[in-house]
């Protein structure tokens, strides 16, 4: 095992188990999405994590529709000021 390899073990044995599950959902995100998929789907159980995973599967067809330069951000902070203008 390498040096890196010990510090991240080390670094895993400190966490929680919810920041565990947490840790392996980003992992399985960084695989290729057909594995990723196969890997995590089986594994929750969790209603609630189920509904997670639906939500990030919406937030991620919904990107699909958006332009590339899209900035939430800034779109709020237009209709901020569309609606209510200058408050001072």
């Amino acid at each position: 095992m390498s040096d890196l390899q010990k510090q991240a073990v080390q670094m895993i044995s400190g966490l929680s188990d919810d920041n565990i599950r947490f840790l392996i959902e980003i992992i399985q995100r960084l695989m290729p999405q057909q594995s990723y998929a196969a890997s995590v789907r089986p594994m929750n159980e969790n209603a609630k994590m189920r509904a997670f995973m639906r939500l990030e599967d919406a937030r991620t067809e919904i990107k699909k529709y958006l332009p590339e330069d899209f900035d939430p951000e800034r779109e709020l902070e237009e209709a901020r000021a569309e609606r209510y203008g200058n408050i001072n």
